[in-house]
């Protein structure tokens, strides 16, 4: 870039018309016969008054006047932060390319990490209390849509299942765990947890399970839920930035406001489940029984295709479950 000036040499009263240029580190001015370079680092910038010239001083007492502030202070290294910005911004499509794809990745990265941290970090933070709010407004929601009905299998068998559940939580646990056993042939042989220790088991799936091992297995992996706090978290990371936003400033109103329905739809991710049947193999080696229980019942529940699908939490068979920790399971 040039820029035309008028120079005066600080020993003569003559002007001379000059073309400046800049290059790495030096403005360069020629008035096509002589050329002079100066360290821009020396050449101060002085803003004329209205209606009058810029001035450039240079470091030998010479003076060049300029007509254009902003192409001045481009020259001189000068432009404030906020010009020099709209300047690269403008200097081609390549820059507009670059912005697109960080922008692209910035989205993915807080989605991807960002997003499960954040989750993480507000569940950490919301006290028992308030998880203990979300369980009873969802079991009511599910009544109220039919889903769930009383359990018909006797009080005596729905003892010995809460004691079964006792054993599968741990015993330092900050919860108190409830099982509710209810009927219902929409949610089919399945189990699912809430927030805060309440886990909630079919009828159907106490029938189609052929010991009490199996079912201390499921109830395994829905304490492992529970204790990882995947229902508060996949709220947050389902609920967006806002909802975790509220639980760190206090406001828990937003959050038991949707828990119920959100809970009543929701799906836990492949890590949730990977934790909760860690949790579970776990529980069952403690017990002196195979991991390969869990995988085995699920399989024989019909996998991923089955309609033995819980409204709040998949349980798809898979490979993993089939050979925990790779192990070789029986078939």
């Amino acid at each position: 870039m040039s820029l035309p000036g008028n120079y005066m040499d600080g020993r003569h009263p003559a002007t001379r018309a000059v073309m400046l240029q800049r290059d790495a580190h030096h403005l360069v001015f020629t008035d096509g016969v002589h050329t002079h370079r100066y360290p821009a680092q020396d050449v101060e910038f002085e803003a004329g008054l209205p209606g009058l010239p810029d001035k450039l001083q240079l470091p030998d007492g010479g003076v060049i006047e300029v007509a254009s502030e902003y192409r001045c202070r481009h020259l001189t290294g000068g432009l404030p932060l906020g010009a020099r910005l709209l300047e690269w911004l403008h200097s081609g499509w390549q820059v507009l390319g670059i912005l697109a794809l960080l922008t692209v990745l910035a989205i993915w990265y807080g989605y991807r990490y960002g997003l499960p941290w954040l989750a993480d970090e507000a569940a950490r933070r919301t006290p028992v209390a308030i998880e203990e709010q979300m369980a009873a407004p969802t079991i009511s929601l599910l009544e109220r849509t039919n889903s769930v009905r009383p359990s018909q299998l006797s009080q005596a068998r729905q003892d010995a299942l809460q004691a079964l559940l006792l054993q599968a939580a741990p015993k330092d646990s900050h919860y108190h765990y409830q099982l509710r056993v209810v009927d219902s042939r929409d949610i089919g042989a399945n189990a699912f947890a809430l927030p805060a220790g309440q886990v909630v088991m079919t009828d159907q799936l106490v029938k189609a399970a052929k010991n009490d091992d199996e079912l201390f297995a499921v109830l395994a992996h829905e304490v492992g839920h529970v204790e990882g706090r995947h229902g508060l978290r996949g709220l947050i990371q389902y609920g967006g930035l806002s909802l975790a936003v509220t639980l760190f400033s206090g406001d828990t109103t937003p959050l038991l406001a949707v828990a119920p329905i959100m809970l009543a739809d929701m799906k836990y991710s492949r890590d949730f489940e990977r934790d909760a049947d860690r949790y579970a193999f776990h529980a069952l080696t403690a017990r002196g029984r195979s991991p390969c229980i869990l995988g085995q019942f699920l399989a024989r529940l019909g996998g991923p295709d089955s309609s033995a699908t819980s409204l709040l939490a998949s349980h798809p068979g898979s490979e993993e479950r089939s050979h925990p920790d790779g192990m070789q399971c029986p078939d």
